[in-house]
């Protein structure tokens, strides 16, 4: 694989923990440990009694009963718990993609999505996101081995509108290859909070998912890819040589986590879109700025910057001035843009936000 200029992660690693207000994660901000175990409801006498074997290397059944319960007509065998959604990804390319294949996705995405494919060899056929959001149309004409649909998408935020929603898989059946649906952020659809997921295994609608950047534990390392049981089993092979198994620890909070969900989700999602709001209030004020894009699902929205202006100068120059953290969409091959996350605490969004909009000084 052929290194970038700048990883997301390099800009992440060198800013994340020194930015006043960090407004460039895509992740809800994370909660200490105590909190994480008070939310699973995990006592300290059951913390101190966790045994400290190897996991079963599919994961825990009850893990995995858990996350079944997510996608219709799946079965704890259908389940593969990974170390994150990107040991997922790279587990579902290696076993679906072939040398010379077309992979189509959108563009831009997480670089996972599409430099793991590339490092196998693949053709890439990205098709870009419209201002106007995302939609079943988009893949009519499209012709490929393995169709990834990232959603909600990061980096824009958009979702497929509910009534395109059956529109999209009814055009996907018709191309007779398997579909890759990543849903990370699906815990934060804006309008639905059960979420939407595409995955159906007897149409070879594989999915990859996780929990950790929706519930502030990013840290728990706890992903997931559901396909049919062959399929899986040949992915929880090719894991043998990867991580092999995940924590007894984390797997214990993350099944705790997932079974008490509804009493913690409800606050996060409340903070999420009370930034959202605040932001859809004042970004016409921010230098800069030339358009937003409405925000449907997820933690991150894409910014459009005024003509001119350098994504990476700009983002460089508001963290220096203000320490505001944002990331610049060079990042994600698209110059032009800033990917602004919602996960940050309420009343530090709100004063990186401001703070921005003070800025117009340095950055106008």
């Amino acid at each position: 694989m052929e290194p970038r200029e700048f990883f997301i992660e390099d800009r992440l690693e060198t800013y994340r923990n020194r930015s006043t207000a960090n407004l460039g994660e895509s992740g809800y901000h994370a909660f200490s440990l105590g909190e994480v175990l008070s939310m699973a409801g995990i006592s300290q006498e059951e913390w101190m009694q966790i045994p400290m074997y190897d996991s079963p290397n599919q994961g825990s059944w009850e893990l995995r009963k858990e996350i079944a319960k997510l996608y219709p007509g799946t079965a704890p065998e259908n389940v593969l718990v990974t170390t994150g959604t990107s040991e997922a990804l790279y587990l579902a390319f290696h076993l679906l993609i072939q040398k010379g294949d077309a992979v189509a996705y959108y563009h831009p995405a997480f670089q996972a999505l599409y430099e793991i494919p590339k490092m196998l060899g693949a053709r890439l056929l990205p098709i870009s996101t419209s201002p106007e959001g995302i939609q079943s149309e988009d893949w009519e004409t499209i012709q490929a081995d393995l169709y990834v649909i990232n959603h909600p998408h990061n980096p824009t935020g958009f979702e497929f509108a509910k009534a395109d929603r059956p529109k999209l898989v009814q055009q996907l059946k018709t191309k007779n290859k398997p579909v890759l649906f990543d849903e990370h952020y699906r815990f934060l659809d804006r309008y639905d909070p059960d979420g939407w997921t595409g995955v159906s295994i007897n149409d070879r609608f594989f999915g990859t998912g996780s929990f950790t950047k929706c519930f502030g534990v990013t840290g728990l390392r706890i992903g997931w890819l559901v396909a049919d049981e062959s399929f899986v089993k040949r992915a929880r092979s090719f894991k043998d040589y990867l991580t092999h198994t995940v924590s007894p620890i984390a797997e214990r909070i993350a099944l705790g986590l997932l079974e008490r969900r509804d009493a913690f989700l409800p606050k996060i999602r409340s903070e999420v879109f009370g930034n959202v709001t605040y932001l859809e209030k004042h970004w016409r004020e921010l230098p800069g700025i030339d358009s937003y894009s409405d925000l449907q699902g997820g933690l991150v929205t894409w910014l459009r910057l005024k003509p001119g202006i350098l994504s990476e100068e700009y983002a460089d120059l508001l963290w220096k001035r203000t320490g505001v953290f944002v990331l610049p969409g060079k990042n994600f091959e698209r110059e032009g843009f800033i990917r602004l996350g919602f996960g940050e605490r309420q009343s530090l969004f709100q004063k990186g936000v401001d703070q921005w909009i003070q800025s117009s000084i340095y950055l106008s």
